[in-house]
């Protein structure tokens, strides 16, 4: 018997920029959301639209009442944007697909080198 294996189709999704506030500051996290999830999602996603083939598992977290993808996280002190070069992946995500939802923010990985 032969293991058949469907492609994943690109899809288009949309990195944004999540802030919060938490008790030592303030925190980031990059997310992707598909965009046809966030067309019909009654929060607004304002990002970059990027096309990716990935697997709707990576879809484990909630925002607002959808499924997203968080890629990575600030670790800088102070405001997310202020510290471009401070971003770590989450755990599972792959190095390639953290550089490509970073890339249109300008932001670098800790451990990337220039």
């Amino acid at each position: 018997m032969q293991v058949l294996k469907r492609a994943i189709k690109p899809d288009i999704y949309i990195s944004f920029l999540h802030i919060y506030q938490t008790t030592w500051g303030m925190a980031g996290d990059i997310c992707l959301i598909r965009e046809s999830v966030a067309n019909s999602s009654a929060s607004k996603f304002v990002g970059h639209k990027l096309k990716l083939a990935l697997p709707k598992s990576l879809e484990r977290h909630r925002l607002a009442g959808v499924l997203v993808i968080k890629v990575a996280g600030n670790v800088g002190d102070g405001h997310p944007k202020d510290h471009p070069a401070e971003w770590e992946l989450y755990e599972g995500v792959d190095r390639e697909l953290g550089m490509a939802a970073l890339k249109p923010w300008g932001f670098k990985l800790t451990d990337e080198t220039a």
